[in-house]
């Protein structure tokens, strides 16, 4: 036979459980993007080599770059900022 006090305790563990389950850590919510559409970055390879981006997307750990009126449309390919080694913004000119 069942004890009367199980069921209770057993619907109390699950609600219990559910909630820590659903819980959010708080710092997760409060971080800030490295990077922002609309951003003018420079982002750099392992070959050492620099690229500029005005950033007019952004999807995942890609970066899509406004077109370059130097550079054909066919060129223009996504970033992938995952495997850059390191980014800086353009000081700004006064």
């Amino acid at each position: 036979m069942r004890q009367s006090w199980s069921v209770p305790v057993l619907l109390a563990l699950a609600t219990l459980g559910g909630y820590a389950a659903g819980a959010r850590p708080v710092g997760a919510q409060s971080e800030e993007p490295l990077i922002r559409v609309g951003d003018r970055v420079l982002v750099f390879y392992n070959e050492g080599r620099g690229q500029q981006c005005q950033v007019v997307a952004i999807q995942g750990s890609f970066l899509r770059c406004a077109p370059d009126p130097l550079v054909t449309p066919r060129q223009q390919e996504w970033l992938n900022f995952a495997t850059a080694t390191g980014f800086r913004r353009p000081e700004k000119s006064q």
